[in-house]
Order: C-alpha cells, then sequence, then structure tokens
C-alpha cells in the first residue's frame, strides 16, 4: 500500500491535517510545538475508492543527540524513509524560514515524491505574494490550504490521487504464444475493456490549453484578448504573472480550460533560480493539458528553454502549436517564418507538421486561427481508429515494404495491429515469434500512419507486444 508522510517543522499544522483526511481526531492538535511524539499510521480509503496509509510526524528539528527532540526527529526520518510521498507543510503566514529551507535540503536526500503544502493559506493575497519564496524548496508547485477550515483539500487530493496513478504499476502483461484466433478474441475483449476506461477519461469535454513561454513574451496579453477583458496584469516588466491562473470559458461552442502560465521573477536573490523554475512550471502545466500554445517572442525567435519545453510536450504526447507573437511589428516577416520551421524540423521529427500561427496578442489578431488550430489538434488526439481499417493498412504497407529478417534470419511476423488509447492515439501491434521489430521499420509505419490517418500535427506511439518463442528453451 502507498505510504503518505506528512512532515515539517513544529507547528505548521501537520496533525490539523492528519486529522481533516483521516476525518477523525486522532492527532492531538494544540498551539505549542512538539505536541506530536510518536509517528502515526491510519489507512485512508474514503476518497473515491482509492486508499493510502497516512503517516503523521513529529516535528522536524536540530536537537542535541540523545534529546527528546533528536529523538522525535529520528523517528519522522524513519517514516520518510517509508514513504512514498511526502506532504512538505509549511506555515503560509511566515512564508518560507530557514529551518525549512535545511529541512527541505534533508528530504532531497532521500529521493521522494515530495508535495508543497502551504497550511494557513487562508489569506490567498499572502500565498500570492510569498509564491516566489516557496518555490525556492525546490519542490514544484506549492498547493495553498488550509486544514484547520478545510479550503484546498479537494485540491490536495486530486494532487495526491494523480502522484498515487503513478506510482501504481501495471498489470503485467501475460507472453504466451498464441492461435491468430485467440489473440483476435483476446484483443477485441482487451478494445471493450479501454473502450469503457476512455470513457469514464472523457466525461471532461473542456479542451485543456496551457499558454506557456517565457516570461515578457505576451502570454497574458493573449488570455485577455481570448477572454475579452483585461483578466490578467500585463506590462513591460517580466514576471508580472506569478502564479498559473486557470480560467473556464466558452470559445466559439467550446468549452476551455485556459491556463496561463507564471513567468516567476522576484528579487535579485532569488532571480537567477527562479529563472530555471519558470521552465519547471511550465512543465507541471503540460502535464496537466491536452494541448500546448508556446508563445514566441517572434523579436527574439525560439531560443533553448522554448525548444525545451517544446520537447518536453512533445515527449508527454501533447498536443503543440508554436505561437509567434509581435508579428506585426517584423519586417523579414518570410525569413523570420522559415528559421522557425527550419529549428522545428530539426527538433521534431517525431511531428511531421507543428502548426505555427503568427498573431498579435495585443490587437487580437490571429486569435481565431490558434484556437482553430488547438481545437483541431485535440479532436485529433481523441480520435480512434476502428480494428478493422487498422488492420487492412497494416497489410497494405507490409506488402509494400516487407519488415527485414529477424536477427535468426526468418521472416518477421506481425500479426495484428489495435488502437489501445488515445490523447495521444497509441497503437498496439502484435508480433509473432521472437522478432523484434528494428527502430526504423518501426518509425516507417509510424509516418505512414501519421499520414494515413491524419495525425500529422500530433504525438501518435506504437507499441510492440512480442509473444514467447516456444523453441527458446528447448535443447
Amino acid at each position: 500500500m502507498i505510504k503518505v508522510a506528512i512532515i515539517g517543522r513544529p507547528n505548521v499544522g501537520k496533525s490539523t491535517l492528519f486529522n481533516r483526511l483521516t476525518k477523525r481526531n486522532i492527532a492531538i492538535v494544540h498551539d505549542s510545538s512538539g505536541t506530536t511524539r510518536d509517528v502515526k499510521e491510519y489507512v485512508v480509503k474514503a476518497y473515491d475508492g482509492f486508499e493510502f496509509a497516512l503517516l503523521d510526524t513529529a516535528g522536524l528539528e536540530r536537537a542535541p543527540d540523545g534529546s527528546i527532540a533528536h529523538r522525535m526527529t529520528d523517528k519522522t526520518l524513519d517514516a520518510i524513509k517509508q514513504a512514498d510521498i511526502i506532504f512538505f507543510v509549511i506555515d503560509g503566514r511566515t512564508s518560507v524560514l530557514p529551518e525549512d529551507m535545511d529541512f527541505a535540503r534533508t528530504v532531497k536526500k532521500y529521493d521522494k515524491k515530495v508535495i508543497l503544502v502551504v497550511n494557513k493559506s487562508e489569506n490567498m493575497n499572502n500565498f500570492k505574494n510569498n509564491i516566489g519564496d516557496f518555490y525556492t524548496l525546490g519542490f514544484g508547485e506549492p498547493l495553498p490550504l488550509s486544514a484547520e477550515h478545510g479550503q484546498g483539500m479537494i485540491n490536495l487530493i486530486d494532487r495526491l490521487k494523480s502522484e498515487i496513478s503513478k506510482l501504481t504499476p501495471p498489470a503485467k502483461e501475460d507472453e504466451t504464444d498464441l492461435e491468430d484466433d485467440e489473440l483476435r478474441d483476446i484483443i477485441e475483449i482487451a478494445e471493450d475493456s479501454a473502450s469503457e476506461e476512455l470513457e469514464e477519461e472523457e466525461k471532461d469535454f473542456r479542451v485543456r490549453i496551457a499558454i506557456i513561454g517565457r516570461p515578457n513574451v505576451g502570454k497574458s496579453t493573449l488570455v485577455n484578448s481570448l477572454l475579452g477583458e483585461d483578466r490578467m496584469l500585463t506590462g513591460n516588466e517580466a514576471g508580472l504573472t506569478r502564479d498559473a491562473i486557470d480560467t473556464d470559458f466558452t470559445y466559439r461552442g467550446r468549452d476551455v480550460k485556459l491556463i496561463d502560465t507564471a513567468g516567476l521573477r522576484k528579487k535579485n536573490k532569488v532571480f537567477e533560480e527562479l529563472e530555471r523554475l519558470s521552465t519547471a512550471r511550465s512543465i507541471e502545466t503540460i502535464k496537466n493539458s491536452d494541448v500546448c500554445i508556446i508563445v514566441i517572442d517572434t523579436e527574439l525567435g525560439l531560443d533553448k528553454q522554448d525548444l525545451t519545453i517544446a520537447s518536453y510536450a512533445v515527449s508527454e504526447g501533447k498536443g503543440l502549436i508554436i505561437v509567434l507573437n509581435k508579428w506585426d511589428l517584423i519586417k523579414n516577416k518570410k525569413e523570420k517564418l522559415e528559421e522557425v520551421k527550419d529549428k522545428l524540423e530539426i527538433s521534431f521529427s517525431q511531428v511531421k507538421e507543428i502548426p505555427i500561427v503568427c498573431i498579435s496578442a495585443l490587437k487580437s489578431r490571429g486569435i481565431n486561427e490558434m484556437m482553430k488550430e488547438a481545437f483541431e489538434i485535440y479532436d485529433l488526439r481523441k480520435q480512434r481508429i476502428t480494428t478493422g481499417r487498422l488492420n487492412k493498412w497494416l497489410d497494405k504497407v507490409v506488402a509494400m515494404n516487407p519488415p527485414p529478417l529477424s536477427r535468426l534470419k526468418r521472416p518477421m511476423s506481425i500479426k495484428y495491429i489495435t488502437q489501445s488509447a488515445t490523447r495521444p492515439p497509441t497503437f498496439t501491434m502484435f508480433v509473432g515469434g521472437a522478432s523484434e521489430i528494428p527502430e526504423n521499420y518501426k518509425r516507417y509505419l509510424i509516418n505512414s500512419l501519421g499520414e494515413t490517418f491524419g495525425f500529422n500535427k500530433i504525438v501518435i506511439r506504437l507499441k510492440t507486444k512480442t509473444s514467447k518463442n516456444p523453441y527458446k528453451d528447448k535443447k
């Protein structure tokens, strides 16, 4: 069972959070520090059928060897070792203290997944004003909540569920050698099961669009143009947006969740660190999106950070659109466009036609074309191809260009193909015997899939399943 440990310095509200999550008054809560001394464990089963073991720990303190405080800290460190996920709790009213930084360095040594919980954040203005400091702890996106009043608990549970799903290993696949009829029967059953899962996944019909890019390229101006109001603070100063802002709205009949990513900046003491963290923040946003719109200041062009973020979006299978903002200010338009196309062609061979849209966010030009591309990419990522069409395609492309001989100099046997997932479209191909599909032939199949079924603008994935060789272990 997944274990989750609540840790932090004394009196930040760990036991209050423990009681809130367990819905029991198990842990004693008091304003004085050090009330909790032993590690308490409780199995939580109350959230949508998933469960986890929750550990309440004593406050982390630097204390003399042999003292009670030192022994309490040792017990907390033992809980960290046991845990799969850490809730690192800090007090939102005092922002980040030196003790928090010290304990953050200790926790990082254990290489655990950490969710940064900013407790006592009833005052969201205070949270927003200090968000740059929270990021300096190095645990990614801080999550504001008030354990005492129950505010923000849904967001915490959603984040926890997401992390637990990543840690839960998938069931091992049965690698038996099957006759074709048996194989088709099993695939049909698997397809029915997959369809049920996809129906659950697709109940949220909002198109989740992330607006990402470097600070001061016009992301917030673009959001304001889309919404038709000055929702976001804009200006020439880099980093006016300090938090990712989610906005639900309707655009030409389509429900959209728009996420404007923070372009983080704060005082000189964290300037360089926040430059790095702005990329980390974009990565957090990418994970929660369907389509990523990377906004480029056309006068500056694509740089290494833009390509890094775009590469991550592609690796995650997300839709990707390159938006060249401030296009109205560019004189050598043809040269600029060719320059961007060349960089994309070199960097992203796995997506043939990444859309490039030229806009002026300030003058609201090109916005309709950008959203049209976003909706098209979203629809493509959800598209399902029937097994019949896929296998007709497979027969044709294999006949045109047969696979090479296997390492044993035998003809490769590609038996069957089916679509196993969407978002992005993922296809599973069944290969008989001891065959292994070479990467260059796999790339040929992926390119043909994209061209045949119109997937050239998005990432598609092709997996192979190889059945056991019945003669492998026989002498």
